[in-house]
C-alpha cells in the first residue's frame, strides 16, 4: 500500500485529494487500486500516513509517538570506531596466532587491550566494565559476561609468547610500505616505575622519570626513520644502557634489516659496543659525551677559546675548515682516526645557552655561599664541620657544579652570643672558605655547544665520503622519532606507572603500548596533513570524535529498540571525509 493523489482545478485553484491506493496484477499488467480516499491533507498529515504505511510494510518496525521513545544507554561510538578502523588498516590481526578456542581470542582481546590505551587507558580489572561502556561489544561481537580481569590476564601471556611473530608481523609492514625508511633505525631507552607493586624484573636504578625511590624497569627499542617501532624489549631496571645495545645489533641481523645505520645516544657509546658494532659490520652514527671530546686523536678545540657568544657565527664563518650546516650549527669533518669517523660541530644557540646557564649557577652560589657564611658568623649554638660540608658539597652537586671550584676549607671562629639575661656566651663556629678555579671554567667553556658525532660510514667515492658529514648530524637529529615514540607511550598511553607484577604481563603491556602507538601515530600524521597540526603527543588527538556517541532508543509499549550514532558537528564530518572514514558514519545515524 502507498500514498496516492490527484490534482483537479476549479476556479483558477488547484486542489489535491489524497487515497490509499496499492498496486495489483491483472493480465500480465499492474494496475493501481484505490482502497479508500481520504480527500484534502495537510502536509504533517501526510507525513504521518506515509510513516504509517511504511512501518506496515516492515513488520520490525514499530509506531510510536516522540514523546514515548526512551533513550536507555549512550555509549563511545566514533572514537572506538577510528581506533578499531586503524587496527584493521594496520592488518594487526595478522600479528597474533589465529585462535579456535574461544569467541574471546587473542586477537580479539588485543584489539580490545589497544583500543583501550588509544581512547581511554584505565587498569586491566577496569577493562570490562570500560567495554561495556562503549560500542564496541556491538561492532566486534565480545561476549561481555565473559570478558573479566582473569581472562585478561590468560591472553597477556598469550600476547608476550607471540611477541617476536608481532615483531616479525610489523617490521614486514613497515618496510612494504616504506622501504626507505629502514636506511636509519633509531635505538634508545627510556624508563617506567611501579606502585606498590612488585615485579621480579623490577629493580632500583637511574631513573628517566624522577622516580629514583620507585622499583622500575628499562625500556628499549628500535624505530624506522618514520618513527614507527618495530623492535622492544623490557629490561631489568638496574641494567646499564652501554648493556642493552649488543642484543639489539643481534636482532637487528635476525630480523633481516640489513644495509641500515644504527643511530642511539651518546650514552650508550662504550668500546666494547663500538668494537661490536665494527665486528658485525654494522654501519652506526653516535655521539661523544663531552669528556670524551678532547681525547680524540687530532682534535683542536683552540679557537673556541676566542669563541663569541654575540658574533659567534661570524667567528666561525671565517675559520676556512668550517661549514654552516643550517646558519646554528657548523661543523667541520675531522676524517678517520683508526676505524671511526669523527665530525666536530657547533651550535651557537645551544652554546649561548650553555654559558648563561653556567653563569646562572655560579652566581647563585654565590649568593647562596655568602648567606651561609653569614649565617654561621652569627651561629646561635656551636656548630659542627661535617654538616657544613655537607650543606656545601650538596649545593655544588645539585647545580653541577663541583669541578669548578678548590677544595672547601673551614676556618674555626668563635662567636660572642649575648643571652636574655646580658650573659656573653661563646659559640664554636665556621667560616667557610672555597675558591674558584679559572682554568675549569675556561677548559668548559671550550666545549659550549660542542658535539663530536662519531660513526664508521668511512667509504669514499673518489675523495668524498660516501655519507656527508651533513648528512651524519642529519640523521642524529632526527632521533627526535624516537622521543616521541616514548613520550606519547608514557604520557598519552599511561604506560608509567605499571600496575602489573610478572615479568610477561609487564612486557606484554609494552607490547600493547606499542601497537597502540602504531595507530595513534597514523592518526596523528593524517590530522597533520588535513589540519596542519601535531596532535601526536596531545590529549585532542580523539577529541573531534568522543562527542559522537551511540545512544540506545527503545519503545516501553513493544519493547522494540534501536541503536542510533549522534551526529558529529559538521567539522568533524569533513575531518571524517578527509580521513576516508565517512563509512563510521554510514547507516549508524
Amino acid at each position: 500500500m502507498h500514498l496516492d493523489y490527484t490534482r483537479s482545478a476549479y476556479k483558477g485553484k488547484v486542489y489535491t485529494s489524497y487515497r490509499i491506493a496499492r498496486s495489483v496484477r491483472q493480465g500480465g499488467k499492474i494496475r493501481k487500486e484505490v482502497l479508500f480516499s481520504l480527500g484534502t491533507l495537510n502536509l504533517l498529515q501526510v507525513k504521518q500516513i506515509r510513516l504509517i504505511l511504511h512501518t506496515v510494510k516492515r513488520p520490525d518496525d514499530v509506531l510510536v509517538a516522540l514523546e514515548q521513545i526512551l533513550p536507555t544507554t549512550a555509549v563511545s561510538y566514533l572514537d572506538v570506531a577510528v581506533a578499531n578502523f586503524f587496527w584493521d588498516d594496520w592488518g594487526l590481526d595478522l600479528a597474533l596466532p589465529e585462535s579456535t578456542e574461544s569467541d574471546l581470542s587473542t586477537r580479539l582481546v588485543a584489539r580490545i587491550l589497544t583500543i583501550n590505551r588509544c581512547v581511554d587507558p584505565c587498569s586491566h580489572y577496569r577493562i570490562p566494565k570500560w567495554v561495556s561502556r562503549t560500542a564496541l561489544p556491538d561492532m566486534l561481537h565480545i561476549d561481555t559476561e565473559r570478558l573479566n580481569d582473569d581472562k585478561i590476564y590468560y591472553e597477556l601471556d598469550k600476547i608476550e609468547q607471540n611477541k617476536s611473530q608481532i615483531e616479525k608481523y610489523i617490521l614486514e609492514v613497515t618496510k612494504s610500505r616504506s622501504p626507505k625508511s629502514y636506511q636509519f633505525v633509531n635505538y634508545d631507552l627510556s624508563s617506567s616505575y611501579f606502585v606498590g607493586i612488585k615485579c621480579n624484573l623490577s629493580r632500583f636504578g637511574k631513573s628517566k622519570d624522577n622516580q629514583p625511590y620507585q622499583r622500575q624497569v628499562v625500556l628499549a627499542i628500535l624505530v624506522n626513520s618514520d618513527g614507527y617501532p618495530f623492535k622492544w624489549d623490557v629490561f631489568p631496571g638496574n641494567k646499564a644502557e652501554v648493556d642493552t645495545l649488543e642484543e639489539n645489533i643481534m636482532a637487528c641481523q635476525e630480523l633481516g634489516v640489513d644495509s641500515v645505520t644504527m643511530v642511539f645516544d651518546r650514552g650508550l657509546v662504550s668500546k666494547k659496543n663500538l668494537a661490536i658494532l665494527l665486528e658485525k659490520e654494522v654501519k652506526f652514527i653516535s655521539a661523544l659525551d663531552k669528556p670524551q671530546i678532547p681525547k680524540v686523536e687530532g682534535i683542536d678545540l683552540r679557537p673556541f677559546a676566542k669563541l663569541p657568544e654575540r658574533n659567534a657565527e661570524t667567528y666561525l664563518k671565517s675559520l676556512s675548515n668550517f661549514k654552516s650546516f643550517d646558519g646554528v650549527v657548523f661543523y667541520q669533518d675531522l676524517g678517520v682516526k683508526g676505524q671511526l669517523r669523527y665530525v666536530l660541530s657547533v651550535n651557537v644557540n645551544l652554546l649561548r645557552e650553555e654559558r648563561k646557564l653556567r653563569r646562572q649557577k655560579l652566581r647563585q652560589f654565590d649568593k647562596f655561599f655568602k648567606n651561609f657564611n653569614e649565617e654561621l658568623k652569627n651561629a646561635k649554638r656551636n656548630r659542627d664541620q661535617g654538616p657544613i660540608r655537607r650543606t656545601l658539597e650538596d649545593q655544588l652537586k645539585k647545580l653541577k657544579i663541583v669541578r669548578f671550584f678548590d677544595e672547601l676549607s673551614l676556618k674555626p671562629i668563635t662567636v660572642k652570643r649575648t643571652l636574655a639575661n646580658g650573659e656573653r656566651k661563646p659559640v664554636s663556629s665556621f667560616q667557610a672558605k672555597l675558591k674558584k678555579k679559572p682554568e675549569a671554567i675556561a677548559e668548559a667553556k671550550l666545549l659550549d655547544g660542542v658535539c663530536v658525532f662519531v660513526s664508521n660510514h668511512t667509504e669514499k667515492r673518489g675523495r668524498r665520503y660516501a655519507m656527508t658529514a651533513a648528512r651524519i648530524i642529519q640523521a642524529y637529529r632526527d632521533k627526535t622519532e624516537i622521543e616521541d615514540a616514548f613520550k606519547n607511550m608514557k604520557s598519552i598511553l599511561k604506560l608509567r606507572p605499571f600496575f602489573v607484577n610478572t615479568e610477561e604481563h609487564v612486557r606484554a603491556v609494552f607490547t600493547i603500548c606499542v601497537l597502540a602507538y602504531h595507530i595513534n601515530k597514523t592518526l596523528a600524521l593524517k590530522r597533520k596533513e588535513i589540519e596542519g597540526k601535531d596532535y601526536l603527543n596531545s590529549p585532542e588527538l580523539y577529541d573531534p570524535f568522543t562527542d559522537c556517541k551511540m545512544v540506545t532508543l527503545k519503545d516501553p509499549e513493544s519493547g522494540a529498540y534501536r541503536n542510533k550514532v549522534i551526529p558529529p558537528s559538521r567539522e568533524t564530518k569533513n575531518l571524517l571525509r578527509h580521513l576516508g572514514l565517512a563509512d563510521l558514519l554510514q547507516g549508524q545515524m
